[in-house]
């Protein structure tokens, strides 16, 4: 019986999460620029993957993880169910939060106003400066750089799954082909 309870307290807390922010489909990709550019950054930060040079067929499949994460509400950050909404909140909350520096320092008003849109012209110099440097890389990264780096990635999944199924072995030997060159010549 209290089995049987358990299990009904766990499923509808799963049924609560589900859907928390929306439900998103598949289509949702190419009709909804802000899913567009949340998964972006989703596939950029959790994936590693800034800009996503692989096949449709390999695109479609990291949207359905990020679907299926977006539609449970098991994102790690709240931020890649909707990145704009989450930038112009995190936006007013440091200037809320600049502001209320300034009224506690009513004398030193000025000061905190310049220290914030300081800060606030650093961060978008670095923001910038990122958007060059990922552009660059983008730039010169070969197509055959590309699809060492796939590689490399599928080789890093199957000494996951190898881990993961207790084949000691074969992860041994899939870490060993990972490891640069440098080392393994030690």
């Amino acid at each position: 019986q209290q089995q049987q309870n358990n299990q009904i307290s766990t499923n509808s807390n799963s049924a609560a999460t589900f859907g928390k922010h929306g439900i998103i489909h598949p289509s949702s990709f190419h009709s909804n620029s802000k899913i567009r550019r949340s998964f972006e950054l989703w596939l950029a930060e959790i994936k590693a993957i800034p800009a996503f040079t692989g096949s449709k067929h390999e695109l479609q499949e990291y949207f359905k993880e990020y679907v299926e994460d977006y539609n449970t509400a098991t994102l790690p950050h709240v931020k890649y169910y909707d990145y704009d909404k989450w930038e112009a909140e995190e936006y007013e909350r440091k200037k809320r939060e600049a502001e209320s520096a300034a009224a506690a320092n009513a004398g030193n008003a000025n000061v905190a106003a310049d220290e914030w849109q300081h800060k606030q012209k650093l961060a978008q110099i670095a923001k910038q400066k990122k958007m060059q440097e990922l552009q660059l890389i983008q730039q010169s990264m070969t197509s055959e750089k590309v699809e060492e780096m796939k590689h490399q990635a599928r080789l890093r999944h199957q000494m996951a799954v190898a881990y993961k199924t207790g084949d000691e072995e074969t992860r041994k030997k899939l870490q060993r082909r990972l490891e640069p060159e440098e080392l393994v010549k030690r």
